[in-house]
């Protein structure tokens, strides 16, 4: 049955052309004329197979299929033997709306070669070439069609994937600016308050002090020095402050980088008894924390996935900094997987990369290993 709103429908009508076109010809080169009850035959067929693209019902198709088939049998019988070259073409039609076998409709094609017996031997061979080569073209044709269905699906899905990805990326980028937005205000309103709180008092003490003594130089020497000396003490505590506030600004050393990274795999040890190692080459200390939230995240996702599925002994975690790319490699000893089934898992993890411009890359060949890679500079 010809799909409609495919080239389908064209390239049956097309084929169904060719050889009525041929039979006309045929017939006429062997009669010298076509008869009236000939040119309605003809009519009769051209206004059945065009009905058969307008109908919508698959009752009504199997009807207009089986009056084309009785008018190609009657005017083949009564009017001209080549006619019934136009026969095979219903029948593939109609038996396909019905058969998924192929087998069984060139059979059903070629079944009226048994009642033509008495036909000339050239009709026999015309129609049973005419019936396998309509086979083959409408075989091709809707494998072809089937085809080109599929990979339209699949680009559909594929666009579809795509915009689900952009939006989320969209989104993940709003957040990391939100949230990069709202850690600097509440870090400068903290910094605010505490300089407001320590080193405002102090300094403020510190000038009255000052101040005071200024004004009891002359009259009240010693009086004096001991305020300059109360002076110096306040503006030391102040500086004291100073220092204490901007040590608390810095994180600790095992909180930055790639010393974090070592906590987080020591702590992981210490828990599961899979063997880890973390290694690391080239410059580590141009990675910016958001690129080490992201590493640190996709390493703990790979890690969790290796101990659900994976089997392994030993899982080894690479950290490169190559000239334009930061190569991060989660590999470890295990059954592996020859074909990778994307999960939450490692979707997140390909969401995570691309929020800074990275990518993801799964084998399953050897072992299993996820590669984060990031570019930077």
């Amino acid at each position: 049955m010809t799909e409609r709103g495919t080239p389908l429908e064209l390239w049956t009508m097309g084929i169904k052309s060719i050889i009525l076109s041929y039979v006309i010809i045929q017939s006429y080169v062997a009669v010298g004329s076509i008869s009236p009850w000939y040119m309605l035959s003809i009519l009769i067929y051209l206004c059945l197979n065009i009905s058969i693209h307008i109908a919508k019902k698959v009752s009504i198709t199997t009807l207009v299929l089986l009056l084309s088939m009785l008018v190609t049998i009657a005017s083949s019988s009564y009017i001209q033997p080549l006619f019934l070259l136009l026969f095979p073409l219903n029948i593939y039609e109609l038996f396909t709306i019905y058969l998924r076998k192929r087998g069984i409709i060139l059979f059903l094609m070629l079944v009226p070669l048994l009642l033509l017996s008495q036909e000339s031997q050239a009709v026999l061979v015309t129609y049973g070439l005419v019936a396998i080569l309509s086979f083959l073209y409408y075989f091709l044709l809707n494998t072809y069609i089937s085809k080109i269905a599929d990979l339209k699906e699949d680009i559909e899905n594929r666009n579809e994937h795509i915009q689900q990805l952009t939006k989320s990326l969209n989104e993940n980028k709003e957040y990391i600016r939100q949230s990069d937005y709202t850690i600097k205000l509440e870090e400068r309103n903290r910094l605010s308050q505490e300089i407001h709180d320590k080193i405002g008092h102090s300094m403020t003490g510190a000038l009255i002090q000052m101040e005071a003594s200024k004004r009891l130089f002359t009259s009240d020497p010693n009086k004096s020095a001991e305020m300059l000396q109360n002076a110096i003490h306040i503006s030391k505590e102040g500086i004291e402050s100073i220092r204490l506030v901007l040590k608390n600004m810095k994180p600790p050393i095992e909180q930055l980088g790639v010393n974090r990274m070592k906590l987080f795999v020591d702590e992981f040890s210490a828990i599961h008894t899979v063997r880890t190692s973390l290694t690391h080459k080239g410059n580590v200390d141009i990675i910016t924390p958001i690129q080490w939230k992201v590493i640190q995240e996709n390493t703990k996702e790979a890690l969790t996935n290796a101990m659900k599925y994976s089997n392994a002994t030993f899982i080894s975690i690479h950290i490169e900094v190559l000239r334009t790319l930061i190569k991060v490699e989660v590999s470890d000893n295990g059954k592996g997987e020859q074909k990778v089934i994307k999960g939450l898992g490692i979707i997140g993890m390909e969401e995570r990369a691309a929020s800074v411009n990275g990518a993801i890359i799964v084998d399953g060949s050897r072992g299993f290993s996820v590669t984060t890679l990031i570019p930077h500079g």
